[in-house]
Parts: structure tokens; sequence; C-alpha cells
């Protein structure tokens, strides 16, 4: 057959996958690419597996050594140290903090862990970059590429890339609080799918050398989100914010946020509250360039 000019052979494999070679290089090699759920082999929940995708496609990149080695390795704040161990503990590897800079690297790249990791995010990422990493990887392995499906409102992918990407504020706009939930990224088709399933708006910011930036500010987009949280499993710092929604609501309600309202120090009682479940990061939050 003829595929992008070249012409290739399939040839059976003893692990039964399919590889093929260019009769012009016999060096380079492609992999098969499916769609089926039944080319995945996993030992880990589908739920462990969207949100870790999530969290890859915002913060992690999977990489292929000059010698041929795979590794993963993801980049995280100080405060989301937790996150971190809870992947070790559910993949293995190791975890070390940068020099110079504060954050956490974990690091996974013994092959048997990679193969596994590979069948466990494999059809779940979808991160423009991260996907083209994935399918390179996937070549070492003899795993057959799974096309990312199309995500709906139970997918835990949303969550994961949440906790790599996003961010829970409050903002004062013409003397009223605005709350929002964002998240952003340096390519837009890698945030529309926040805007498809949960509504909002995704405007370019030119800072930063330019990113996409979804968000949610309608009490009703924000609500939607809520209950997406309470169905979901969030691991992040930022995402304990999320438990304070309700409580912004009803003191913003009350119009507490006014300085001469009987009810203000317990607006100040909850800004503090706010404030103290998260410390602004801005180490990994706009910088998303791979």
């Amino acid at each position: 057959m003829f595929i992008s000019g070249f012409l290739v052979k399939p040839r059976s494999s003893k692990n039964g996958v399919y590889k093929t070679q260019s009769a012009g290089n016999q060096r380079h090699k492609s992999s098969l690419v499916g769609t089926s759920e039944t080319t995945r082999a996993t030992t880990y929940p589908k739920s462990f597996c969207e949100w870790l995708a999530g969290i890859i496609d915002g913060d992690g990149t999977i990489q292929v050594s000059k010698e041929g080695y795979t590794s993963l390795e993801i980049t995280m704040g100080l405060e989301d140290l937790p996150l971190l161990r809870y992947i070790q503990h559910m993949l293995g590897g190791s975890i070390k903090m940068r020099s110079g800079a504060k954050a956490y690297r974990y690091r996974l790249h013994n092959q048997l862990g990679m193969i596994k990791l590979m069948n466990c995010i494999n059809g779940h990422v979808r991160h423009s970059a991260r996907l083209l990493q994935l399918h390179r990887v996937c070549q070492v392995h003899d795993i057959p590429v799974i096309l990312p499906i199309t995500l709906d409102a139970q997918s835990n992918w949303f969550a994961g890339f949440f906790d790599a990407d996003g961010t829970i504020c409050i903002a004062m706009k013409h003397q009223l609080p605005q709350l929002s939930i964002r998240v952003t990224n340096k390519l837009l088709q890698d945030v529309e799918s926040y805007k498809v399933v949960f509504g909002g708006i995704i405007y370019f910011d030119s800072s930063q050398n330019g990113y996409y930036q979804w968000s949610v500010q309608s009490r009703k987009d924000v609500i939607m989100m809520l209950d997406y949280f309470k169905s979901s499993t969030f691991r992040s710092h930022k995402s304990r914010r999320f438990f304070l929604i309700e409580e912004y609501y009803s003191l913003y309600d009350l119009k507490a946020f006014k300085p001469d309202s009987i009810h203000h120090k317990a607006w100040l009682a909850f800004l503090d509250k706010w404030n103290k479940l998260m410390i602004e990061s801005t180490f990994l939050l706009f910088i998303r360039l791979y």
C-alpha cells in the first residue's frame, strides 16, 4: 500500500502488533493507529487514566531519548507535591525538587512502567504536542496509537487538565466581586473542549508570548462546573476552592461584600479562608509551550 508517497508492507510481529517499513528507508517505522477500545490493555481504572492524561497534557512531557529510552516527566509547583505523590503511588517512579525552581519533577523511565503507562493514557491524551510525543513512544514499544475520543461532561480528563492549567479566582469589577473559573493554554484547540462541554468564553491574551484562556463567570456556568467537580476527582491544591463556591454565592446574595453590610465580617473571614486555601503560583500557570 502507499502511505504519504511511500510504499509500505505490513508484517506481523510475535505479539500481534503490525509494523510497517518504508521501502526507501528501513530504519524508520510507523505504528498502527486505531480507534477501538479493544486495543487497550490497562490495569488502572478508566477514571484515573482520563485524569492522568489531562495532567500530562497540561504539565507533562513524554520523551524518547537519543538512545531509544522512553520516559515521562511531570513538573508542578511545591504546593502540588501530594498530587505527584499520588501518581508515584499509582505508577512508581521518582520525585525530585528542581534545582533553582520552586517546583518538583516526577519521572518514570523503566520500560515496564512506561508500557503500562502507554496502555493507560492511550486514547485519552489529546494535547497537540503531547499526542505527537505519545505516538513516538508507542512506536518504541510497538503499541498501536488510539485516537482521542470525543469528550463529554463525565470525562475525568477535564479534572486533570484543570489540575494542571486551571485556576479559580475572585476579582472586583465595578465594586462587585466576580468569581471565575479559568483554564489556559498556548493553543486554541487545547482549551476548546471546555467551551463545547461547559460553555463560557475563550479569549486571546498577548502577554506571556500569547496564550488562550477559557473562562466561565456566569452563575449558571460556574454551578455547572461545580456539579462536575462533585462527580469527578480533582487533586491539585487550587481545586480546594471549589468547596467554597456555594458559600461565596450565599454571601454574595446577602451583599456581604459591601463595607456597610452587617455580614461584612463574614465576607472578610471568607476571603481570608479563600486566600489561605491556595498560594497563587505563577511558575506554571501561563507558560505552557509544549
